[in-house]
């Protein structure tokens, strides 16, 4: 698992504690390319900085969406190494739908459908 360090509203590559192939991934994004990280158990939206207005690349991430919401509430561990990693989008597939299948699951479909 990476690490990074919070220390202001993005997530700076230069705080990153990761293998090489994570970082080359973050740091070889597109500007505004959207990812999904999982940081300390929770799952949201970020998306790689815009270039500067030089061109110069913004080694960065910020939140979107709902994920600014969270990040916000992360305040309380400025100063912290927080776990992370990139979720696959096919694993986020899977778990949203998770959540529609299960309502499906009870003891009588269960009985009715054992042996299928």
């Amino acid at each position: 698992m990476a690490t990074f360090l919070n220390n202001d509203d993005v997530i700076w590559f230069k705080n990153v504690h990761a293998d090489s192939d994570t970082i080359a991934l973050l740091r070889h994004l597109p500007a505004s390319t959207r990812l999904k990280l999982e940081i300390d158990g929770h799952r949201g939206d970020w998306e790689r900085m815009a270039d500067g207005r030089d061109g110069r690349p913004t080694y960065g991430l910020r939140p979107v969406g709902k994920t600014v919401e969270f990040w916000k509430s992360m305040k309380a561990k400025r100063g912290d190494y927080l776990n992370f990693k990139i979720v696959d989008p096919r694993d986020t597939y899977l778990s949203d739908m998770q959540k529609v299948l299960s309502e499906w699951e009870s003891n009588e479909d269960e009985k009715a459908f054992h042996d299928l």
